[in-house]
């Protein structure tokens, strides 16, 4: 391949990401301007496409009836795809839709594989649900050490008020004893 191919070739890949970042950017403009549906209609083919960061957005969108109809069900099929790249908050989401059976049957320790997940890349409120869920046995066994251990991450995350679940749920189950 000469050259001058492989140059255009590269040209061409480079302005298909620029595209797709100036969509992403639009999208988000006009979610914060308050043009939902715009924005909606912006991240829908780049979710399609594989996109996380799109994904986990309109799934948010779906989970809320943000710009669409409120659809847990569609909710949960948007973070499932953005969760399984490892973005940290549909994975987080996706506890939660599963703790309370949002668009899916109710599933404690489907919950909890997804908190872990989402806990080990360091999201606050994941590593407190499950120190919760381990106080509780809750989708796993008891485990008091383990909720000591969630907890306390969950507490030294500088999330002020994740820290302040945490200490309540430190002093009433008495975590520094174990």
């Amino acid at each position: 391949m000469s050259l001058k191919k492989i140059l255009s070739l590269f040209l061409l890949l480079f302005n298909l990401i620029g595209v797709s970042s100036a969509d992403f950017a639009d999208g988000l403009d006009a979610y914060n301007a308050g043009d939902h549906k715009t924005a909606l209609h912006e991240w829908l083919p780049l979710a399609e496409e594989g996109d996380a960061r799109a994904q986990y957005n309109v799934g948010w969108m779906n989970a809320y009836g943000i710009g669409t109809l409120k659809d847990h069900e569609e909710a949960v099929n948007w973070y499932r795809k953005s969760a399984d790249q490892g973005f940290v908050h549909a994975q987080f989401n996706l506890g939660n839709m599963h703790l309370r059976g949002d668009g899916v049957e109710k599933d404690d320790t489907l919950a909890f594989s997804w908190f872990l997940k989402a806990a080990e890349q360091g999201d606050a409120a994941s590593q407190y649900n499950l120190g919760r869920m381990y106080v509780l046995g809750k989708g796993v066994v008891e485990n008091m050490a383990e909720a000591k251990h969630w907890i306390k991450k969950a507490y030294e995350n500088n999330d002020k008020n994740i820290a302040i679940l945490a200490e309540e749920v430190w002093d009433k189950f008495k975590l520094g004893s174990y």
